[in-house]
């Protein structure tokens, strides 16, 4: 196969991380890579470079050097799926507003842009370079001609009155003469607030394995479910089923069954699995079948109905076109994942985790057993283990959590950030690049920064904790939550004093603990919906408090008792608040306005009215003088990119507005100097703003 290196756009030769690549004006760097999903992830047919799939764009990467190599797509963002054509020379990506976009990987032109198709569901290829599936938000798969930019076909799944997005696994058979996809029929419940956790669908299905004939949309096979393989002649379909009872909501498919999908028959049945099946592959000559659970890998003899062999602490089979059967093995965190060549019990390979998980860990697998990756076979015979075994180290791209990176600023080249799962990261501004990680062992759910520097983290959870970042083995609080962790809502937020911390609930209460009187929480009651927005004022006495009841109230923390309801004008639900460093203003973000009131008075100061076609505000932050605010816009469909906007307070004049995100501003904060904006964004990254020209 022919090297199809993608074209080089955006690339600064002095920045091989990336962190400067396609800066918006007036961007100093941007942290983090983008909102990605491990399975948007994908190696190309030649095995030499892959595509990543984020809130920001299209991120190119060398398997070799594991560096970024190009970015495309950037003026959008917010790529939800991908593949590539067989051949290699095409990828196709969807986006979030609903464009299909096939492009020629060399040059980085495009060849086909189809609107109004959505794949949120995934989108699969088909060998033959005509057709392309698509899967939606309510697990409708459609076939599209890439040519003629037309719906050929909407797949048949008989009656389907709850609609979700439930799709899985979607892929052509190898020859594209059949389509497969994994429909999960999943239970789906109430958000009614009277009957929350309602299950609306009793008489699900669940998990059901569907084979059409993509032309036509006509169901050829189905059957109850989850994981599925064709083999490589696109003559047998393998999958994890249960047993004879389908319909039981408790069950679990641990059986598989191998299909002839040239008759639409089930030729064998097999059964011996413990627990839930993750992975089947048939061998390329249909004589055997391999699948694995958590624990254990099994190849079962096809013609016989047997099981050949058992295999321990293996998963993730996989055969080479020459029909030599492989696995992973997963020895425990923090240790790499091991290749095995499991008929000659040979550990062949070591790849460490990072981008795309054990997803990507099995592409690489294959492609290096494959013989694909000859840089990568020439740079891992330059480094090998301990035990003689080659390695490749997956680099280990930063990942803000889902779904509102945040920014808090120790000092004025210092940014502290979560990280997904692994505690708080500090980013070195003046190096633009990643510095120390805190708590890294350790889930954090919130974060602050006190005046005096020191790092305050939390988990909120049935058991919660709170830690000073640089005393990670010793929490300074413990303390059991009145309710079960589904019902909180959003991050809780530190008091600026570092002695207290609230957070809401779904159903309106407020809970305060002061961390000397933990066991006597103070709750705070009044909303009577799931609460949205919480702000502590700088002394941490008041707490301002926005709710789906449509109401903003403040409240004395230390009586427990709620001071007022603040006039908002139109009903609406208040989405952030903020205090201004000295205490006498508070802000909030409402329908189409922000609001500022007076703290004395608790009464209306004035309106900032936004203009018609940026009208949602959100997040919100004073400048540390108090002379100025920026404000983050929420994203609503039509929109390119999200404004921040700068305002002079005392005049409500918009002084300057900075445009650069793809999706919404969820926080705000200026640098101590005022020098520098840091925002963060559902798309993924966090943005540092130069603030010197204007203010």
């Amino acid at each position: 196969m022919q090297n199809q290196k993608p074209a080089a756009l955006n690339v600064i030769a002095s920045d091989p991380i990336g962190n400067t690549w396609a800066l918006p004006k007036d961007a100093i760097v941007r942290f983090g890579k983008g909102l990605m999903n491990e399975w948007d992830i994908k190696l190309s047919p030649d095995g030499t470079y892959f595509a990543v799939a984020t809130g920001m764009g299209l991120w190119w990467y060398d398997v070799s050097s594991m560096l970024p190599i190009s970015l495309w797509e950037t003026e959008r963002g917010l790529i939800n799926s991908l593949d590539f054509s067989h051949d290699g020379k095409w990828i196709v990506t969807y986006n979030s507003d609903g464009i299909l976009k096939v492009m020629d990987v060399q040059s980085g032109s495009l060849v086909r842009q189809i609107e109004d198709q959505y794949a949120s569901g995934g989108l699969a290829c088909s060998s033959n370079g005509k057709w392309i599936a698509v899967a939606d938000s309510n697990g409708i798969i459609k076939v599209l001609d890439i040519h003629r930019d037309v719906d050929i076909a909407q797949m048949d799944r008989g009656e389907h009155k709850w609609q979700s997005n439930d799709i899985s696994q979607l892929e052509f058979s190898p020859d594209g003469k059949l389509l497969a996809a994994n429909a999960g029929n999943p239970p789906l419940y109430s958000n009614d607030k009277e009957n929350y956790d309602e299950l609306l669908n009793p008489d699900t299905e669940r998990d059901q394995i569907y084979v059409w004939y993509p032309e036509t949309g006509e169901a050829l096979i189905k059957f109850a479910g989850y994981r599925l393989a064709f083999s490589p002649d696109s003559r047998l379909l393998a999958a994890s089923c249960p047993d004879e009872t389908p319909h039981d909501t408790k069950r679990v498919d641990r059986c598989v069954s191998v299909w002839d999908v040239t008759s639409g028959e089930r030729i064998a049945h097999f059964s011996g699995h413990t627990d839930w099946i993750d992975t089947v592959a048939i061998s390329p000559c249909n004589q055997f079948v391999a699948s694995s659970d958590t624990t254990t890998l099994r190849v079962w003899d096809i013609a016989t109905g047997s099981q050949k062999m058992v295999y321990p602490d293996l998963h993730d089979p996989f055969y080479t076109k020459e029909g030599e059967l492989f696995a992973l093995a997963s020895p425990s965190s923090p240790n790499p994942t091991e290749v095995w060549n499991v008929e000659t019990n040979e550990k062949i390979l070591k790849i460490s985790a990072g981008i795309g998980g054990i997803g990507f860990a099995e592409s690489l697998a294959t492609a290096y057993t494959d013989g694909k990756l000859q840089q990568l076979n020439e740079k891992m015979s330059r480094k090998q283990s301990d035990d003689n075994v080659p390695v490749y180290s997956i680099l280990r791209e930063h990942r803000f959590p889902w779904p509102d990176p945040k920014g808090i600023w120790v000092d004025n080249q210092t940014l502290a950030s979560k990280t997904h799962g692994e505690g708080v990261l500090l980013w070195d501004v003046a190096k633009k690049r990643m510095g120390d990680n805190l708590l890294k062992d350790e889930w954090v759910g919130s974060f602050t920064v006190l005046p005096d520097g020191r790092i305050l983290a939390s988990c909120i959870s049935e058991e919660s904790k709170v830690w000073d970042a640089k005393q990670p083995d010793n929490p300074i609080a413990e303390f059991i939550t009145p309710e079960g962790p589904s019902q909180w809502a959003r991050d809780a937020v530190f008091a600026p004093t570092g002695d207290r911390i609230a957070v809401g609930s779904r159903l309106g209460t407020l809970y305060v603990w002061n961390f000397e009187q933990l066991a006597n929480p103070v709750q705070l009651v009044g909303h009577t919906d799931h609460t949205w927005a919480l702000a502590f004022s700088p002394d941490g006495k008041r707490l301002v408090s926005g709710a789906a009841d449509e109401t903003a109230r403040v409240w004395d923390v230390e009586l427990g008792e709620e001071i007022a309801i603040l006039p908002i004008g139109e009903p609406c639900i208040p989405m952030g608040f903020a205090f201004s460093p000295c205490g006498d203003l508070i802000v909030g973000g409402l329908n189409n306005e922000i609001r500022l009131w007076c703290t004395a008075q608790l009464t209306t100061l004035r309106t900032i009215p936004q203009p018609e076609n940026n009208r949602r505000p959100y997040a919100l932050a004073f400048s540390p003088c108090g002379n100025y605010l920026a404000s983050g816009t929420w994203w609503e469909k039509g929109m390119q990119k999200m404004a921040i906007r700068l305002w002079d307070v005392a005049t409500s004049e918009n002084i300057h507005t900075f445009w650069g995100h793809n999706s919404d501003v969820q926080s705000l904060a200026f640098s101590p100097n005022g020098t520098m904006l840091a925002s963060g964004s559902f798309d993924g990254t966090i943005l540092l703003w130069d603030m010197t020209p204007y203010l």
